[in-house]
């Protein structure tokens, strides 16, 4: 196949960006601020550090303010929005002590500005009885771009309470 423009014989590239003209720059920078994969890792480094600290203020900053999270455990599912995750989370913590937080992405795919990704991970605590807590989670993850970072989109988990 040949494309011509004024006459002149040109390589397909040249053809698209000369028939799209400004619109062929667009859309090569668009690609160019796709989610990396040292991003998701990075969202994993800081949920595990602002959750150790109980910086309710810094997880809050790695959820996007439309995401839905939806936990299951023995069949029955709970969906929140980011408010009354952020809700859950704190009354947790002031219901226990020796609070530690553990989270693994696994299998992350990669598509443009979002990452979805299998996520793994394990909470413990003492809880006001003096027993100690393992709660750990399998979910599905959905991660967008939100400037440099990656932040929640999606969660969907199954957990577990030992």
């Amino acid at each position: 196949m040949h494309v011509f423009y004024n006459n002149q014989k040109l390589s397909l590239l040249k053809a698209t960006s000369k028939w799209l003209g400004f619109g062929a720059a667009m859309m090569i920078s668009v690609s160019a601020y796709a989610i990396s994969e040292a991003q998701t890792q990075n969202f994993a480094r800081l949920m595990s550090a602002s959750a150790n600290q109980q910086n309710i203020g810094q997880i809050a900053g790695l959820i996007d303010d439309n995401a839905v999270i939806s936990l299951t455990r023995q069949n029955k599912t709970i969906t929140l929005d980011k408010n009354a995750y952020l809700q859950l989370l704190q009354k947790g913590w002031a219901e226990s002590t020796h609070y530690y937080y553990t989270i693994h992405l696994n299998d992350v795919v990669i598509s443009g500005d979002q990452a979805r990704a299998q996520v793994v991970t394990t909470e413990t605590w003492t809880n006001k009885d003096g027993k100690k807590v393992t709660l750990k989670s399998n979910s599905r993850a959905t991660l967008v771009q939100s400037g440099n970072n990656a932040i929640l989109l999606r969660m969907v988990s199954q957990i577990s309470i030992n």
